[in-house]
């Protein structure tokens, strides 16, 4: 059983997490698709649900096979207060891709602290990949796993599984 302080910061570390009612799309660059997806975001043994909107970009795009392609996934969360500090925090996202070729890389990111009763920031999270392959890949958001280092309380790790049909988040050409 998780102590009493244990599950405020869990619900606090949901709150963080999934800005309560989820999260929302940030100001993208004018070449980004904006993206919706549905996730479930296990918090102390009990997935909730979570919206995901955001956007990706890759860059160049089109790009050469054998140049290393960067990729930009933005989103940012609901201004919703938190009762604890949090002193750090970061996050990776599993980037999919398939098309001319298959292919998994992650996108991460990591931020200072947040104290108490302020709202998580924007989080912009980077990868690479190289193409190796002429055509069209298509990428999507797999997994996001964020984990909170909460003051006095230790790290806590929120693993989000997209549920459901998930977009297309970006589509690249490979000349």
């Amino acid at each position: 059983m998780i102590p009493r302080i244990s599950r405020r910061v869990a619900a606090t570390v949901t709150v963080l997490a999934i800005g309560g009612a989820g999260l929302v799309a940030a100001q993208a660059p004018a070449s980004a698709s904006p993206f919706t997806a549905t996730y479930s975001c296990n918090v102390a043994g009990e997935g909730r649900p979570s919206k995901i909107e955001g956007s990706l970009t890759a860059s160049p795009n089109p790009a050469a096979s054998g140049t290393k392609v960067n990729f930009a996934l933005d989103v940012a969360s609901i201004s919703v207060p938190a009762p604890v500090a949090i002193e750090s925090w970061n996050a990776t996202a599993v980037i999919e891709g398939s098309g001319a070729e298959s292919s998994t890389f992650n996108a991460t990111a990591s931020g200072g602290s947040i104290p108490a009763n302020h709202p998580i920031p924007d989080v912009h999270m980077v990868g690479s990949w190289t193409p190796s392959a002429s055509g069209t890949d298509r990428f999507m958001i797999g997994d996001i796993t964020i984990n909170l280092n909460v003051e006095g309380q230790g790290t806590f790790t929120v693993p989000c599984t997209p549920t459901g049909t998930r977009p297309v988040a970006e589509t690249l050409t490979v000349n």
